[in-house]
């Protein structure tokens, strides 16, 4: 398989991360954490965010070097093989606060990898 670069890899995140917004749109934390379907589509969607970061190469992400992209990674494993230690008061701040910020990272990664022609 050709490898496309990492555009289709950020797409998935920006689109990760777009869904999560939505799931906790009007939430607070207390709300959230009592809500299993929203608290489990976030994490769901962490893992998806994880797993395409994992795929980006490291020359990529070191372009924003403020994103610690291997924390992305840590979660998802966590998430994937260790879900009842999860703190989800961990998961709703890492949705509201650190999100945004790979989001935006990660469009901004887009506009210098942009998908082939």
């Amino acid at each position: 398989m050709p490898d496309h670069g990492p555009a289709s890899d950020l797409v998935e995140i920006l689109d990760a991360a777009d869904r999560v917004a939505v799931y906790i749109a009007g939430m607070d934390e207390a709300r959230f954490c009592a809500s299993m379907m929203a608290y489990d589509a976030v994490l769901m969607n962490l893992v998806v965010i994880g797993e395409a970061v994992r795929r980006i190469d490291p020359a990529v992400l070191a372009q924003e070097p403020a994103i610690p992209w291997a924390l992305a990674i840590g979660m998802r494993n966590r998430i994937a093989h260790g879900y009842e230690d999860i703190d989800p008061a961990t998961i709703w701040s890492t949705a509201v606060a650190d999100l945004p910020l790979l989001r935006a990272a990660a469009e901004r990664l887009l506009v210098l990898h942009p998908p082939p022609p």
